[in-house]
């Protein structure tokens, strides 16, 4: 080979340069000489064949060495899921909203990959839903990968509208987060149902992966409080980015709540513009559109959101399911209420844990 050729000649050119040098060194100074030049030829040579045999393997270099293992098989290389915990930033109204992926240690082939969506109430912290609750570590446990997403003082708005609080203008709606965080991450194989079927490839196993989207992931969207009408909303518009929701202590319908000035600061007064309530984001109002397995609960004396907008919300899914002639084909819509529940995360931890009950249950069916 011309590699081993070109060593071969540079082996020539140490010997000579040693015979000359030799002439008045004593026979211990040349074996040095000679011990040294071959440890900086072995070096060299070692270095050159390492890289050789690295040409053209894009391994990124951020991953462990199981990691790196894992990357180089031609199933996950076809698979371009997170493979660690990541926290990135992305642009809005101005500002960075923080996002952060908790990568599931536990997905294997019999436990597959799957992607859990978890929204926040009204100012509160996307973390606490892993600080305060266990469903984050539940999650992880059976395989999903658990994404959070720094909302503030959002409500889940399709857009801003001209009488919105100055303040809450500030803060992320639906829309961004739709196309600004989640439709970009099709690309990895997360809320999407489907790959592209011009260029399916099947693997070692017989799973057929497609080059183009990568292998669609299950993704589900839970959310409490304000972060529950966010959950069912993204649900409602995007049928084919989730397999499941799940909404906990969530008001569906302003109508109920004509006083509720969170609503008047976000929409506007009732009086003023009275189609906006009865618009968009009105999700009884669109309860026809809900195509996808969805899981309720409320506390029954829960003082900041009537448990009434889980039980309305609830009956008018009825109501549908049994008024259409294809009711069979309807998702189902669960209502957990729980007796002396209140508006906290001791509640949104028992029944969040249950949620993912449902989730699975329904990827079984």
């Amino acid at each position: 080979m011309a590699w081993m050729v070109k060593y071969q000649r540079f082996g020539n050119f140490l010997r000579k340069r040693v015979a000359v040098v030799g002439g008045g060194v004593s026979f211990l100074g040349r074996l040095r000489i000679i011990v040294g030049m071959g440890i900086a030829l072995a070096t060299i040579l070692a270095f050159t064949v390492f890289s050789r045999d690295n040409v053209g393997v894009n391994v990124p270099q951020h991953l462990d060495t199981k990691t790196r293992t894992q990357f180089a098989s031609p199933d996950f290389i076809s698979m371009s899921c997170f493979v660690r915990d990541t926290v990135y930033s992305v642009p809005c109204n101005g500002k960075l909203i923080r996002v952060e992926i908790k990568v599931s240690k536990n997905a294997s082939s019999e436990n597959p990959r799957k992607m859990l969506l978890l929204l926040p109430g009204w100012n509160l912290s996307d973390t606490q839903w892993c600080t305060r609750t266990q469903v984050c570590d539940e999650a992880s446990r059976r395989g999903y990968d658990v994404m959070l997403v720094e909302m503030g003082k959002s409500v889940y708005m399709d857009s801003l509208y001209p009488q919105m609080r100055a303040d809450y203008r500030l803060h992320p709606t639906r829309t961004w987060l739709w196309d600004s965080v989640l439709k970009p991450l099709q690309k990895r194989g997360y809320f999407t149902q489907k790959g592209q079927p011009e260029d399916p490839t099947t693997t070692s196993n017989g799973r057929v992966i497609y080059k183009s989207m990568r292998l669609p992931i299950p993704s589900f969207v839970m959310g409490l409080s304000t972060g529950a009408r966010g959950a069912l909303l993204l649900a409602l518009e995007h049928p084919e980015a989730f397999k499941g929701c799940a909404g906990l202590s969530g008001d569906y319908n302003p109508l109920l709540m004509k006083n509720d000035n969170l609503m008047i600061n976000c929409l506007g007064k009732y009086d003023v513009v009275p189609w906006r309530w009865r618009g968009r984001n009105n999700i009884e109002l669109r309860i026809n559109e809900l195509q996808i397995p969805c899981y309720i609960a409320h506390g029954e004396v829960d003082q900041v959101v009537p448990m009434q907008q889980s039980q309305h919300l609830y009956e008018a899914h009825e109501m549908v399911r049994h008024a259409s002639k294809n009711s069979t084909n309807l998702k189902p819509m669960k209502l957990v209420v729980v007796k002396n529940a209140v508006h906290n995360y001791e509640f949104w931890g028992e029944q969040g844990l249950l949620a993912i009950d449902f989730f699975d249950d329904n990827l079984k069916n």
